[in-house]
């Protein structure tokens, strides 16, 4: 996060990453009282990863070893043309208890080359912009249940879209006596993993996907409408990303209804859970999911 003010100039500082960095006590000790210095890491919630940037890659590397009590599944669509998109992310608690804690979404660019004051040149993972905001938002997950999110986002003309990311994090609320707020689990999404909405003479073409009845028990049926001879798939997914069935055709140019019959490929009946769709054609692209109670 670019907190200096004087980097202004440079098209890179975000009042709301300082803001996000003020929210925590300062992390270093000068001598005779605590202050905030740059670079600074600070690691899934915790101020103890220090400047030095030899010690980075081990502090990190340790704390990929801790289990998360949650699972986040990522996805979306953007509008090229607009720079308009949507992002959800899914937060699963494994846990078996209900945790209480505090959702943040924020567009980051990479690799941005621009000599700094401090010598730096290039700048990786920038914050940009937080969705809405860098206060978040508090959410209580039951055990084994999941909880979807979405964020609208604009880009903004200066940023290099190729180079844009998407980060999402859950956060406990409760501060420990060293000062850590803990992140249980954090994802990140890439621009190009987005599903894209095409523009036709200046419109956005795009289906109005609606899985019916959603939650289901027994199928769930997806109605859309498309010119005829165009052939469409849509994929089902768990939430851990793996295919569950594939459903494709061609279209007739009237209304389409596309049954799934909750079986996977090998015909078996999928247990009760949370399954992402990804509908695709030559014309269109839309994701979303399916309750199978």
């Amino acid at each position: 996060m670019h907190i200096n003010s004087s980097y202004t100039y440079l098209g890179m500082f975000l009042q709301e990453a300082r803001d996000r960095m003020y929210s925590y006590p300062p992390p270093y000790w000068y001598g005779s009282y605590w202050t905030y210095v740059t670079p600074w890491l600070w690691i899934d919630g915790s101020k103890n990863g220090s400047y030095t940037y030899n010690t980075w890659a081990n502090k990190i590397g340790q704390r990929l070893d801790v289990h998360s009590p949650f699972t986040i599944t990522m996805w979306g669509d953007w509008h090229p043309a607009a720079g308009t998109g949507t992002i959800y992310a899914q937060f699963r608690n494994d846990s078996t208890v209900a945790l209480t804690g505090k959702v943040l979404f924020v567009v980051t660019e990479d690799s941005i080359y621009k000599p700094a004051p401090n010598g730096d040149q290039w700048h990786n993972h920038v914050a940009r912009d937080y969705l809405p905001t860098a206060s978040g938002e508090v959410v209580t997950i039951p055990p084994g249940d999941s909880l979807t999110l979405s964020r609208a986002f604009v880009l903004d003309t200066i940023w290099n879209a190729d180079k844009i990311r998407f980060t999402t994090w859950i956060q406990d609320l409760n501060m420990q006596p060293d000062t850590t707020i803990e992140i249980w689990q954090g994802a990140m999404l890439d621009i190009d993993e987005l599903g894209i909405m095409e523009y036709t003479g200046g419109e956005v073409t795009a289906v109005n996907i609606k899985p019916v009845p959603n939650p289901c028990a027994s199928s769930t049926r997806f109605a859309f409408t498309l010119p005829a001879g165009e052939r469409y798939q849509i994929g089902l997914f768990d939430v851990s990303g793996r295919k569950v069935r594939v459903l494709a055709g061609t279209a007739t140019g009237n209304e389409e209804s596309v049954e799934w019959n909750l079986r996977n490929e090998t015909g078996r009946r999928v247990s009760a859970g949370v399954y992402l769709y990804q509908f695709e054609s030559a014309s269109t692209h839309a994701t979303g999911k399916v309750v199978v109670r």
